[in-house]
């Protein structure tokens, strides 16, 4: 039982209770909940409707408190969406969100508390302990909240059964809270994009609460701009050297341009606690090491290799009978049962340093880091807590960029993780993809679309590999991952690739057909459940010099929500400025094409799509200028994105051809319209007349 010391201080001309937790009340394992942590509740309510600033910060914290309490009014509104991962009995909970950072619809908040919430069938129910939430208002305006880190704090809001809302911040181990703290973000505006655009602007600015850089100013590893394979769902753990070289040379001569290898979990040298011993290998697995594999690159073959590896080690952090270097050993410390990096800011440093150095003189190229948080809570229950498992973050950031190495975040969805990739460029926004298991893909795919609205402001989404062989969806993904902009990673068997789902993502290559920007979801999809609704749901992604792409989903799990109906208008065109609000979009004629047929037509009135079970249709809105709208390749994915319009005028039109295939363009001449197709050879520039 955890035992409390209450007592009183002086706060002003206030008498405060303290509540002075036991050094255990923090301390992080299978099964426990911090539903009901104690905590200081503090008098002044947060009304969120009236704060004049972005930012919000206690900046008198009462001394000796580890966690305060606030209670937030919400204004007057008509629905939301609370993200947090789910609750399933007996599992780790917060803060460990890994990848289930979910959205959760209500109409009022109390919803996502009651036992008949209809959810997403293939989670557990709603966390009520959550880091952000969008609300719709009475007066049409939209509001973002979203909890924060300090330097050595963390908040988090918990939705009460009654429908209330509480904000908490704790040192998350048994020192106190510094003087002032970071407690939260918000911002309002008329739209949705234009509210979380101006809150991640607030947040990139404020160097006290995240290391943040906007996507477009960070690099883009050049592999994940490939098409890419990934051991895990093919072996799971159970991989090897032979295994791994057989499945090489079955890529190589499958004549699908693979061109790197992500080796993931099962080659780590570990205990049976999943604690690492060694960055060398598993010897009985890997008896060569990796020598032998990096002899496979290839420049114009497989060219990159990447490594899966945990941010703490592997699972559960280091073991104390470790095989690493002395003055390694020396940067580690003891707690709850893991050896971890640190205590200091220094040693977490060269903890990394030696990590990503060793990796790096192996050969690989990238590296995937999983379970990064899973390593707040092993740090839980000590002191200086937050300090160090965000120094662990960062530290890896700045090792992978200054030794030049690509990083792929996964299970980072603790604010500790997505508020601080400083330099990376692509974290995973969804729980691992699973073949032959429709709900889970719809899940999968609505908890992509969201997330990308959050963390697809700093980084490109990952929306994890896909098997081109799954029966139920193999298509339906591969363009799902093509509208993303993100990696695109195969896991199948590479003797069960399916060509005609793989082949329309890339040129000849292996180079993918990428947006302008991530896919999100369109403004009525948003604060709606899609598994639930009876509605189509629509995403889109600015694609090639001036398209929208955007694909109508059926995602609903009921029986009589087998056939939906999804509506494309001429105003769907004006999305674009979701993205630039730059873009002049006003009086554009547009051309609807649907990739699926080959069609095209001028879009003037509204264009009702029919949605039989679980499906998709891709379509490509263009503008029509001076009698042309450029569709590009139609036999790919994101057909705009396959061709640089170079110039154009009332009579011809220049273009830049990025790949062989069939070129689609509209023309008009006297009053004619015609659906041209131009057969290419080979990239090349080109010029059509009229």
């Amino acid at each position: 039982m955890t035992r409390h010391i209450f007592m009183l201080i002086l706060a002003g001309s206030l008498s405060l209770p303290v509540c002075v937790p036991a050094q255990d009340t923090f301390l992080y394992n299978k099964g426990k909940s911090f539903d009901n942590i104690p905590s200081l509740q503090m008098d002044h309510c947060i009304e969120l409707d009236k704060l004049s600033t972005t930012v919000l910060y206690e900046r008198h914290t009462p001394k000796n408190q580890q966690t305060l309490s606030y209670r937030i009014n919400l204004p007057v509104y008509i629905r939301g969406v609370f993200l947090s991962r789910d609750f399933r009995h007996g599992d780790h909970g917060w803060p460990n969100n890994t990848n289930r950072l979910l959205p959760w619809v209500f109409n009022q908040l109390n919803d996502i508390t009651n036992t008949d919430y209809q959810g997403i069938p293939s989670n557990g129910q709603p966390s009520v302990m959550g880091d952000a939430i969008i609300i719709e208002k009475n007066d049409g305006r939209y509001l973002y909240a979203k909890v924060l880190s300090g330097d050595n704090s963390i908040s988090w809001f918990k939705v009460n059964s009654d429908g209330s809302l509480m904000l908490y911040v704790s040192t998350l181990g048994h020192d106190a809270l510094p003087k002032q703290v970071p407690l939260l973000l918000t911002e309002q505006a008329g739209s949705i994009y234009e509210v979380l655009r101006l809150s991640y602007k607030s947040l990139i600015a404020n160097k006290s609460v995240s290391t943040l850089k906007v996507r477009d100013e960070k690099e883009y590893f050049e592999a994940f701009d490939y098409l890419g394979w990934c051991t895990w769902e093919h072996y799971h753990a159970d991989i090897d050297e032979a295994k791994i070289e057989k499945d090489l040379t079955t890529i190589e001569m499958s004549g699908i341009p693979i061109r790197y290898i992500l080796i993931d979990d099962g080659h780590i040298a570990s205990n049976d606690k999943h604690q690492l011993i060694s960055l060398t290998p598993d010897v009985k697995r890997f008896p060569n090491g990796w020598e032998n594999l990096m002899k496979r690159k290839n420049e114009n073959g497989i060219k990159w290799f990447g490594i899966w590896y945990g941010l703490s080690g592997y699972w559960t952090g280091i073991s104390a009978q470790n095989e690493l270097p002395e003055a390694v050993k020396r940067n580690l410390y003891l707690h709850n049962g893991s050896l971890l990096p640190g205590k200091s800011t220094k040693d977490i440093k060269s903890f990394y340093k030696y990590y990503v150095k060793t990796l790096n003189g192996y050969g690989f190229d990238f590296l995937k880091i999983d379970n990064q948080s899973f390593t707040l809570p092993l740090y839980m229950g000590g002191t200086q807590v937050v300090r160090q498992a965000k120094a662990c973050n960062l530290a890896l950031e700045e090792e992978t960029h200054r030794q030049e190495m690509g990083l792929m975040n996964c299970m980072a969805q603790n604010i500790l993780n997505t508020d601080n990739t400083q330099y990376s460029a692509v974290t995973r926004v969804s729980i691992d993809y699973k073949k032959f298991d429709e709900n889970m893909a719809k899940s999968h795919l609505f908890q992509s679309y969201t997330n990308t609205l959050l963390q697809g402001q700093t980084v490109w989404p990952d929306h994890d590999m896909f098997h081109s062989s799954d029966s139920i969806c193999g298509g339906l993904m591969a363009r799902s991952k093509a509208i993303s902009g993100g990696p695109v990673y195969l896991s199948d068997s590479p003797d069960e690739f399916v060509r005609e789902y793989i082949e329309p993502l890339i040129d000849q290559n292996g180079k993918l057909f990428r947006p302008k920007a991530p896919a999100i979801p369109t403004p009525e999809s948003i604060l709606t459940n899609p598994l639930q609704s009876g509605k189509a749901y629509r995403v889109a992604a600015p694609t090639g010099d001036e398209a929208l792409a955007l694909i109508c989903y059926n995602l609903n799990t009921s029986v009589k929500n087998q056939t939906v109906t999804a509506n494309i208008s001429k105003a769907d065109f004006g999305l674009k400025s979701a993205w630039n609000k730059t873009v002049e979009e006003s009086g554009n004629r547009v051309l609807i094409y649907d990739w699926q047929t080959g069609s095209a037509e001028e879009l003037i009135t509204d264009k009702k799509i029919e949605l039989k079970g679980f499906t998709d249709r891709l379509f490509h809105l263009c503008p029509i200028l001076d009698g042309w709208a450029v569709i590009g390749l139609q036999d790919k994915y994101l057909s705009p994105a396959t061709v640089e319009i170079l110039s154009r005028n009332k009579y011809l039109l220049k273009l830049k051809v990025l790949s062989s295939g069939i070129l689609k363009v509209w023309v008009e001449k006297n009053g004619n319209q015609e659906l041209r197709s131009i057969l290419i050879n080979a990239p090349q520039e080109i010029i059509i007349n009229k």
